[in-house]
């Protein structure tokens, strides 16, 4: 089934969300509603369809043997980082394991930037010598992914450290567990 909605079909819509329960979280109130517009509606689909065609892009230079190495695609998962970035700030710290592609672009490099390194390019986001899972933006918060599994937890663990000893955190890390 299609659906098509036209640019002026709705200035907002809201959607009931369902009851759910949450473990160790304190919150007087969770969200019963979520509202958007039909212009954010868009926006994400105009990423998202970005982020697809990147791919497909890198997809086809890695079966021309122009990437080397791995090449961990998220094709098909557009939405899971659609909604993460909709969620976050660049306040926010991002840590990733494999297919960070999406992620780099939406922490703000370019399709270039992002192609360009997977292909070991200087004009790439990190130089050429990050290749296609360590992407790294220190400007958005975004300190990339790590091929090596658990890698990213010690990482993650410094971040939150460094968090709140600076006083940046927006919650209270001691009562998180």
């Amino acid at each position: 089934m299609i659906f098509r909605i036209s640019r002026s079909c709705f200035s907002s819509i809201s959607v009931k969300l369902p009851s759910f329960k949450v473990h160790h979280l304190e919150l007087d109130q969770l969200p019963q509603t979520a509202t958007t517009t039909s212009a954010e509606l868009l926006a994400y689909y105009k990423s998202m369809q970005l982020q697809r065609r990147m791919e497909i892009a890198c997809d086809n230079l890695y079966k021309q043997r122009l990437i080397r190495g791995f090449l961990h695609l998220a094709d098909g998962q557009e939405s899971i980082y659609e909604g993460l970035h909709a969620g976050l700030t660049f306040d926010d710290c991002v840590i990733t394991a494999y297919r960070d592609h999406c992620i780099a672009l939406l922490r703000g490099d370019t399709p270039h930037q992002i192609i360009a390194e997977m292909m070991a390019k200087q004009t790439g986001s990190t130089k050429g010598k990050g290749g296609s899972m360590h992407y790294y933006k220190k400007a958005t918060n975004f300190y990339g992914g790590h091929g090596i599994v658990g890698a990213q937890i010690p990482l993650g663990t410094g971040l939150a450290f460094a968090q709140k000893v600076s006083q940046k955190a927006k919650c209270d890390f001691d009562h998180v567990w």
